[in-house]
């Protein structure tokens, strides 16, 4: 149920006990039912069935037998079958489980690509995760907009005050509201390496041109 449900296909549980004495006034027609019973004759799924045909419900049924009740009166039969159970004594259900699970996996991976759903769609259910935030975190998210700001003729120690204040390591270089480059911390320690007179020269002598930048917009 929660893979169907975080890959676009609305589902949900229901514990046939409890469909038994109201639950069922969950369903509606068009609802698709998946049976699960490794016997097939399990009683309070079984006799659920009169009540689902009335309904006009579909039912899977996920059996290790194909002769049982249950899929001898579901729509499809899925067969769950296994060679023994894990279990030393071949009784508690451990080896079917992983087949009732595995079938459960690719009737959801079937239906992600019959419904095209796509990573973007998979965040969208999944805010609070590491995906979700990956993909739905946009650069106007995180970034800055306070941001330092010099000329190319400001000198190398007003370049480094500037950027010293803001300690974000940065200082963008305008010209008319036009970014023109930019000065990082790196660019004044190579340009120091190089020639230590840089400290007499202008932000134009050690600038880097023409940065890559990105929208507001933009996915991270």
């Amino acid at each position: 149920v929660a893979t169907f449900a975080s890959t676009g296909t609305p589902s949900l549980f229901l514990h046939p006990a409890e469909a038994f004495h109201g639950d069922l006034g969950m369903l509606k027609p068009s609802d698709v039912l998946i049976l699960i019973s490794y016997s097939g004759e399990t009683e309070e799924v079984v006799k659920l069935i009169p009540s689902l045909k009335s309904f006009g419900n579909k039912l899977i049924a996920m059996t290790g037998n194909g002769q049982s009740t249950l899929a001898r009166h579901a729509d499809i039969w899925l067969d769950i079958s296994v060679e023994r159970e894990v279990c030393p004594n071949n009784l508690a259900p451990t080896t079917s489980t992983l087949a009732t699970m595995a079938m459960g996996d690719a009737l959801a991976v079937a239906l992600i690509a019959a419904l095209d759903f796509k990573p973007m769609d998979f965040a969208r259910y999944h805010p609070g995760g590491s995906l979700g935030r990956k993909l739905l975190t946009r650069v106007s998210d995180v970034m800055h907009t306070n941001i330092p700001k010099v000329t190319r003729s400001t000198s190398f120690h007003n370049c480094l005050l500037v950027m010293t204040s803001s300690r974000l390591g940065l200082a963008l270089v305008m010209e008319n509201d036009k970014l023109v480059g930019i000065v990082t911390d790196g660019d004044l320690r190579r340009a120091l390496l190089d020639n230590p007179g840089v400290v007499n020269e202008n932000v134009e002598t050690f600038l880097t041109s023409n940065p890559h930048t990105v929208k507001a917009s933009a996915q991270l």
